[in-house]
């Protein structure tokens, strides 16, 4: 009796991608940051720190290093870049987010569902998320600080390919996740490694590799 006690304690999850899953077809970070420049809060000498760091990674063969740089934000106050956070989600942002996901994490929340928003995206910018879709909990990029300014660096497991796989095991032992009847919707083939420990992967908006990938092992395929 209790090995089936402590199966029906364990939560059933849905885990849910935000850039191009969520918003199709957009990059949360990448508007981000085009709009910090448009208001000049990130400034051509942030740009060239940002270049000089991303060249640098480069030539000592650094890889997917790259996508961790977030030295533009270097020396900016956590605080002002929050508050800045939070209009631009509600101007450029929240008006873009599927209403069909909406309606999808609802059916799921009533089916008795966690809702967990996985994304490499800042994290401060899942939380805007996580606040406008009512979910349980965001996980994304979290960024170093020190002494209330940003260093550009980031801090622990950057959620993204296999930072995504080591964020669900770590997440599966702590809240006692049943992925064998979770769910993950993902847009991107570099999504695959922590889908297929679900029970119920789901390909959406999904690239042409996630697309290939999704028939040919018979997960379902949709749009949002």
């Amino acid at each position: 009796m209790k090995d089936e006690d402590e199966d029906f304690q364990k939560k059933k999850v849905a885990f849910i991608d935000i850039d191009g899953t969520l918003i199709k077809n957009m990059s949360s970070e990448r508007l981000f940051f085009k709009y910090l420049v448009y208001k000049r809060i990130v400034t051509p000498r942030d740009i060239l720190r940002y270049l000089k760091v991303s060249l640098n990674r480069f030539i000592n063969l650094e890889g997917l290093q790259l996508k961790e740089n977030k030295h533009y934000l270097e020396g900016k106050k956590v605080d002002a870049i929050f508050e800045i956070a939070r209009n631009f989600f509600n101007e450029k942002i929240s008006s873009h987010i599927s209403k069909e996901a909406l309606r999808e994490i609802n059916s799921l929340r009533d089916k008795g569902y966690t809702i967990i928003l996985l994304s490499g995206t800042l994290s401060f910018l899942v939380d805007c998320f996580k606040n406008h879709c009512n979910a349980d909990l965001g996980i994304g990029t979290k960024l170093v600080s020190d002494n209330g300014v940003f260093t550009g660096e980031i801090s622990g497991i950057y959620a993204y390919d296999k930072g995504k796989v080591d964020i669900v095991k770590r997440l599966e032992k702590k809240y006692n996740i049943d992925l064998k009847n979770s769910y993950a919707y993902a847009n991107q083939y570099t999504d695959v490694k922590h889908m297929r420990l679900m029970g119920y992967p789901i390909a959406v908006n999904a690239s042409k590799r996630l697309h290939l990938y999704a028939k040919k092992n018979n997960w379902c395929i949709t749009k949002f």
